[in-house]
């Protein structure tokens, strides 16, 4: 049994303050924060911000802030809001190729739109295979920590399937790795860690084979691959044109640009819907039905997203996507001018450099110094972009900074290693305190070494 680490100490509580303050003293104070955190257009490189296009920024601060205070769980008693809502579902099934059949629910985020549909999932099969008592499923290691969150809330087992060595999936490995237990198989489009979408077709015939439910994680893609396959893009199919896949988490607040939170969760028909919802009567007041987990929200981004989704149309998104597209090239070609720095494939939106010679945590470390907030890859280390459009000047800064930061390395002036990591912990002096005391009861947890 391992020994309790002792707490670290804390400082004093912050306390509300005695008194109040003016609006100008405490705005004051609130920008001086804000200003004080990432330039936007460094930050977008990290997925911190998507909103950093100012041709856009009007219509969808003006719409959050019609809806900001209005409680979406009430939509069923305002026609306005459920038009709002209705059309923006619409909107989503119809990119998915869902057809008429197809259905919709919004959502918080990618970990609310995933547990909705492993929820749907596991309630199908103890509908349809009643004797799995220890259900589980199948999914690439490449899978999104949200899927094994979930799973350990919802008390199913991942049962995780090594990449390929070109990091791709491997699908015999998966098809051996189902099961008697087996319910189902999660797929990506793209995976977070490698920025490729999964064989999901391979991925269907396999759910079908087995009689199996197939949910495709496309909290990134959803709302921009689309876009890049109508601009010549080979895109692998994903969607509900592949036979087989009965669930799509898609993030509206990432390529769709609704601001945050606002996700959805798609479903190939009423029937798998069925399967999502969780009425309530136990109680004093009725029937109870939320879109989702959550109970309570702000109608903001809703409206938000429906306000953008007109201002730009189609054609809106498409130019987006070709910006996107410049971004992304600019860095690949780059790379390739970079001795000592490979970009791997991927089929949307995310890039990741990879070093040959020298630890790319440097890379890390010496954008850091510069301005820019990058996050990484673990395994196989790698810097890990997540692109969005980006001011031109802004762009050639980020490229030039990158040829300067490995030239410094090459000579052996930086040796500043920066942090590859999605979520962890930086400088302890200003770390959350959920997160300290967080990663402080992991450690205390874990078996000694």
């Amino acid at each position: 049994m391992s020994t309790p680490k002792p707490q670290q100490t804390r400082a004093k509580l912050y306390q509300l303050p005695p008194q109040g303050s003016n609006y100008d003293t405490v705005m004051g104070r609130v920008r001086e924060l804000r200003n004080a955190m990432t330039e936007g257009q460094r930050g977008k490189l990290a997925s911190t911000t998507f909103q950093g296009q100012e041709e856009m920024q009007r219509v969808l601060h003006d719409a959050f802030g019609e809806f900001m205070d209005w409680n979406g769980l009430f939509t069923f008693q305002e026609a306005p809001a459920a038009r709002l809502e209705n059309d923006v579902i619409d909107i989503c099934v119809d990119i998915m190729n869902g057809g008429e059949q197809g259905r919709g629910n919004l959502t918080s985020g990618g970990t609310e739109s995933n547990f909705n549909a492993l929820h749907a999932m596991r309630k199908w099969a103890r509908e349809a295979k009643p004797h799995i008592t220890e259900p589980e499923i199948v999914a690439p290691y490449s899978t999104h920590s949200t899927v094994h969150k979930t799973a350990k809330y919802l008390d199913l087992k991942v049962v995780t399937v090594p990449q390929l060595a070109d990091l791709s999936a491997d699908v015999e490995g998966l098809a051996k790795a189902i099961g008697p237990n087996t319910i189902g198989i999660v797929g990506s489009a793209p995976n977070w860690p490698y920025g490729t979408v999964d064989p999901i077709e391979a991925f269907g015939q396999l759910a079908l084979k087995h009689d199996l439910w197939l949910h495709v994680d496309a909290c990134v893609g959803g709302y921009i691959l689309p876009f890049f396959r109508e601009l010549g893009v080979q895109v692998p199919a994903y969607d509900f044109s592949v036979e087989g896949v009965n669930s799509i988490s898609a993030d509206l607040h990432k390529y769709g640009y609704a601001p945050k939170p606002c996700s959805s969760v798609l479903w190939r028909s009423q029937r798998e819907q069925g399967y999502h919802y969780m009425p309530i009567t136990e109680w004093a007041c009725g029937l109870y039905l939320s879109q989702g987990f959550v109970g309570s929200r702000t109608l903001g981004p809703v409206a938000g997203i429906w306000a953008l989704m007109h201002y730009w149309g189609k054609q809106g998104y498409l130019d987006n996507a070709r910006r996107i597209l410049h971004v992304k090239n600019a860095i690949i070609d780059q790379c390739q001018r970079i001795e000592g720095l490979t970009t791997w494939p991927t089929d949307g939106p995310l890039l990741m450099i990879a070093a040959d010679g020298f630890n790319i945590e440097l890379v890390v470390g010496g954008m850091e110094e510069r301005g820019w907030r990058l996050l990484g890859v673990n395994n196989p280390p790698a810097i890990h972009l997540t692109l969005d459009v980006m001011e031109e000047d802004y762009l050639q800064k980020f490229l030039v900074d990158l040829k300067e930061v490995v030239d410094q390395i090459r000579c052996g002036e930086l040796n500043s290693e920066g942090l590859l990591s999605y979520g962890g912990v930086g400088a302890v002096e200003t770390a959350p305190k959920w997160l300290l005391s967080a990663v402080e009861i992991f450690e205390q947890q874990s078996p000694e070494k």
